[in-house]
């Protein structure tokens, strides 16, 4: 059995979106700190201020820290593209995310990096199905998870979150995916590498309320969806295969029926019953028509993601130090 060494790596980024945070920012700061002060490790912290209405920005650059740093975004963008110019920023060995809310204990942070040092390329943070959620979200989430999963063929684990580490080639190949329309959580489980977990109780925020909202949540997973998969493109596609093999079968079954047998069973079809059966199985050429250019038009969908061909674990592999690797876009 191979046994992966441990990580000797001594730095690490913590990547924290923000969008109106200025009366909960100052604690979470102050918390944050004291944790990674603990850790005895090098590390700053990268605050994206995700095109804030208040105060958030000002209250940041009176922190007067080195280990600050702050991105402010020209306008809102939305969580997923803060979370990106965020890891596109940290520079260090590891990258952690974490939600500004407090929601995600901070005092969790030695655990991810425990698990890290011992070999782990990605360490998720899994939300307990019961932690602080209604019997609706937690539906809304166990439904969120399940058809993503039927839809994109990818395997997301449920309760998975944006509290995670990367290692900094996990982040390397993730600021290399350029496509708008993005799920960091799925991206980075794209990538693939060696994972593990860490279960936490999600905290009630100290102010305000979620700023990401139903219809932000139900977009974020519509895009998601159509990102990951070709699938959708091609139901329609399956669907006229099957109404045109149905409308088929029953013009054949009537014409045996009524022209040639002259109506054995008592049938009586009528000119328009026939015609109808006819419209329909022309509306299943028009629909498997359009499931043949879906084919080609997935193809192309693909093609402008620009994910690479296949991603290499640089820490896994042997002999390549001198040797460069060719990537070819999928």
């Amino acid at each position: 059995m191979h046994i992966m060494p441990l990580n000797k790596k001594k730095s690490i980024s913590v990547v924290v979106p923000l969008f109106n945070e200025e009366k909960s920012i100052r604690s979470f700061h102050k918390s944050l700190v004291e944790v990674l002060s603990r850790t005895k490790l090098e590390f700053e912290i990268v605050y994206v201020d995700d095109g804030s209405i208040d105060d958030t920005a000002n209250v940041i650059n009176k922190f007067k820290d080195k280990r600050v740093k702050l991105v402010a975004l020209s306008r809102n963008f939305g969580k997923e593209i803060a979370l990106s110019a965020g890891v596109a920023t940290g520079k260090y060995e590891a990258i952690i995310m974490l939600d500004g809310d407090g929601q995600h204990p901070v005092e969790l942070i030695p655990e991810f990096i425990s698990q890290w040092q011992s070999g782990s390329d990605v360490v998720i943070g899994l939300r307990k199905a019961s932690s602080g959620r209604s019997a609706l979200g937690r539906m809304n989430s166990y439904l969120f998870y399940k058809l993503f999963n039927l839809i994109s063929g990818q395997k997301l684990i449920p309760e998975s979150t944006d509290f995670r580490l990367i290692d900094r080639d996990v982040a390397d190949e993730f600021n290399k995916i350029s496509e708008d329309h993005r799920m960091t959580r799925f991206l980075i489980d794209w990538l693939g590498f060696d994972r593990s977990y860490v279960n936490f109780d999600a905290k009630k925020r100290e102010h305000g309320e979620a700023s990401y909202s139903t219809g932000k949540l139900i977009n974020l997973a519509f895009n998601s969806m159509i990102s990951s998969s070709p699938k959708p493109l091609y139901f329609f596609a399956y669907l006229g295969v099957m109404i045109c093999l149905l409308s088929l079968f029953l013009g054949i079954a009537v014409i045996l029926e009524q022209l040639i047998l002259s109506d054995p069973l008592g049938w009586k079809f009528t000119g328009t019953a026939m015609l109808g059966i006819l419209i329909i199985f022309l509306v299943g050429i028009v629909l498997m028509s359009q499931g043949i250019i879906s084919v080609y038009i997935s193809r192309i969908h693909n093609q402008s993601k620009g994910r690479p061909l296949y991603v290499v674990n640089k820490r896994k592999s042997v002999g390549l130090s001198s040797q460069k690797i060719l990537k070819y876009k999928s």
